[in-house]
């Protein structure tokens, strides 16, 4: 772990209120795909999770936002103006234990929630990068369709790629939806009879994460040596 001084090169806004925000550091550090980054913000420190896959370690992307939060309302603010007023802040990375094992050849489900998809984000490039062959399956629960911030992107994903099956979930539809409907833990129970053999990665709310070891333990034969969430930590 190491602390660097950064600027913030580009901010990309989307329709469902998250942020992209890419962070230059005044040097490239080694991390591994899944891991997080503590911001030095306003007297706080803030962890959030890296976005893009440690191949392209020049820039750090981070997701912000897509919540009413206190937390998530002053860190866009902050790096809304720090990027106006291209003001150095301070980092400390690479922190986490639950980054992708990519020696396994285990099939992967990747579960995230809200902007828990920035951890996902960051295994699922690094698989791509490093062209693993074994079946990737992404759950991305979210509150209301309009938060799917990186769905057409996904879509494409899938579409390019035979061994990726995405599948978005939306808690509260209000619109016309097609798609799966509900909580994503419950999703992925619809949908699998049998873990043991998974390797699985989990961000989102910590209660959300405490369900998934929980359920997917005692329920379907989940590994639990073969799961992965920082929240694990704390549990």
């Amino acid at each position: 772990m190491m602390i660097f001084n950064c600027k913030i090169t580009k901010i990309e806004a989307s329709d469902s209120h998250v942020f992209k925000v890419f962070i230059k550091p005044d040097q490239c550090f080694q991390f591994k795909a899944g891991q997080y980054a503590i911001i030095y913000l306003n007297n706080k420190q803030l962890p959030f999770s890296i976005a893009n896959s440690p191949n392209c370690n020049e820039l750090i992307e981070l997701h912000v936002g897509g919540s009413a939060k206190e937390s998530a309302i002053e860190a866009i603010s902050y790096f809304i103006d720090a990027f106006i007023h291209q003001t150095e802040f301070k980092i400390d990375s690479p922190h986490g234990d639950a980054w992708l094992r990519d020696e396994s050849e285990s099939p992967l489900l990747l579960i995230a929630g809200g902007t828990g998809l920035s951890y996902i984000n960051s295994i699922l490039h690094h698989c791509i990068d490093k062209q693993l062959s074994q079946p990737i399956y992404l759950y991305w629960g979210v509150n209301n369709r309009q938060l799917l911030y990186a769905d057409q992107q996904l879509k494409s994903l899938e579409a390019q790629l035979p061994n990726v099956k995405y599948v978005p979930v939306v808690e509260h539809v209000h619109t016309e939806w097609n798609g799966k409907i509900g909580n994503v833990i419950d999703a992925v129970m619809d949908d699998f009879a049998d873990l043991s053999e998974f390797d699985i990665y989990v961000c989102g709310p910590f209660g959300m994460s405490r369900n998934a070891k929980d359920i997917f333990t005692t329920q379907k034969k989940a590994n639990v040596g073969k799961m992965y969430s920082d929240a694990f930590s704390y549990m």
